[in-house]
């Protein structure tokens, strides 16, 4: 586990750009998880304007493949994962709509999604590098806790204190129009993934990256599953490590 601490939010994110510009240098054909929280997306600013003012990288080799959707939510909302990273990412650079995949949260056989959704990151040969957020609670992807490290992509419930987060304003306007369900990548998926990177920023995250840092490791902390990971990346800004000691960052970084 690596942690790369940045001044703040910004900067924290396009070092994540910087990351992801790199690696699609690296391997035009990436085969790449993305996460779609609002830090995540500001990363992807970023990685578009990165595109356009400097080059050196194409999409038109990747695949993408989203960690998560909203249930009940059809791909035209602008609520939804699929709206979103079509905006902030896809219809900006040159990756081929048909290598963009978003699993369907409003289909009316969700299992058969999730199932067909797994099958098709398999056919793939796994996923090179996933992008994840991290939440209050120490989701990732939206594996809320209790979330094995054997899960399959599937249907979540959200617990409360997510509901409640994601009802601020950015995406969904009241409590009444949140979602109570997502179709979530499995931990399983994710933990086999070559890379993982978690972009966690702001005081409110403090208290998820210390128990990811330095807590138990287990079900009950999904983001925890993955510090045993073989190359797992940590992108922070001071803020969101204020709740770690100067000894555990440096060792981290």
């Amino acid at each position: 586990m690596k942690l790369i601490v940045c001044n703040d939010r910004d900067a924290a994110a396009e070092h994540l750009a910087v990351m992801l510009a790199e690696a699609l240098a690296a391997k035009p054909a990436l085969r790449l998880g993305l996460s779609a929280g609002s830090t995540s997306l500001l990363a992807y600013s970023h990685l578009v304007r990165r595109y356009h003012k400097q080059g050196g990288f194409s999409f038109r080799k990747a695949s993408t493949f989203s960690t998560d959707e909203y249930v009940g939510l059809p791909p035209e909302d602008h609520r939804s994962t699929r709206y979103l990273v079509n905006a902030h990412l896809y219809y900006q650079v040159d990756i081929p709509r048909e290598q963009t995949f978003v699993p369907r949260g409003d289909t009316l056989d969700l299992d058969a999604e999730c199932r067909a959704f797994d099958l098709l990151i398999e056919a793939r040969g796994g996923l090179d590098l996933v992008v994840l957020g991290l939440g209050h609670n120490g989701h990732v992807g939206l594996n809320e806790p209790g979330s094995s490290a054997k899960s399959r992509t599937r249907v979540v419930d959200l617990t409360p204190s997510t509901v409640a987060a994601i009802s601020g304003g950015e995406r969904f306007r009241s409590l009444d129009e949140t979602p109570s369900q997502a179709i979530s990548m499995g931990m399983s998926q994710i933990l086999d993934a070559r890379r993982v990177l978690i972009i966690a920023t702001g005081i409110g995250k403090a208290e998820a990256v210390a128990r990811m840092v330095t807590g138990k490791v287990g079900p009950g902390m999904p983001a925890s599953l993955l510090t045993g990971h073989r190359d797992f990346v940590v992108v922070v800004d001071n803020a969101a490590v204020s709740q770690l000691d100067q000894e555990t960052i440096e060792e981290l970084a």
